[in-house]
């Protein structure tokens, strides 16, 4: 049977569950007063909202002009895709730019924003794997292609910043990919030799 879960009251120490006082927190070791255990501990400060949403009202006549998405807030700036204007809340400064919630959403699917981009080629790893691909696909004359193409992704993990392979798995993807074409070179040129011996 599940114990009932009680009610959260406030930070406590992970061996003896006492509640710690909030002014004694801080970032770092912290000694429990009341199990004596030291543990490490990370205040989370959450960031103040500085946007300011100005309403409509007391805008003014020279502000008059509203929110696409919320009609009583005054506009502060335009979307720089679409041209929307928008609120303090709407707006979204990326990359120098301010874009509507919408737009924002858009080009981040389209990865036109670098800022947002949460999915990365990782092309260490392609490397090594059309290598081996290569290597083990030799014998069809497709080591030399593959082999090309795992040299190609090999210099881009090297110029890429978000390179997640280590330097040995680039650098044996390169290895391998040597080993390919050479591989596949000399099996074409030998069948190549056996069909000019045979009439």
């Amino acid at each position: 049977m599940a114990r009932p879960r009680s009610a959260y009251a406030g930070p406590a120490c992970p061996h003896c569950r006492h509640v710690l006082a909030s002014d004694a927190l801080q970032d770092g070791d912290i000694r429990c007063p009341a199990c004596l255990t030291e543990f490490e501990a990370r205040v989370f400060h959450p960031p103040q909202r500085s946007a300011r949403v100005l309403q409509l009202a007391q805008s003014g006549p020279e502000g008059a002009t509203s929110c696409a998405n919320h009609p009583r807030n005054a506009a502060v700036a335009s979307c720089e895709r679409c041209g929307l204007l928008i609120c303090s809340l709407c707006q979204l400064d990326v990359e120098s730019g301010k874009y509507c919630p919408s737009c924002f959403e858009r080009l981040a699917q389209e990865g036109a924003l670098a800022t947002a981009k949460n999915r990365f080629r990782d092309y260490g790893s392609l490397a090594m794997v059309w290598s081996i691909v290569g290597l083990l696909f030799s014998f069809l004359f497709l080591g030399i292609p593959l082999g090309i193409v795992s040299i190609y992704y090999a210099i881009r993990a090297l110029r890429s910043r978000q390179n997640r392979s280590s330097l040995i798995v680039v650098a044996a993807g390169i290895f391998i990919a040597l080993v390919d074409i050479g591989l596949g070179g000399t099996i074409l040129f030998s069948m190549l030799n056996v069909a000019r011996h045979f009439p």
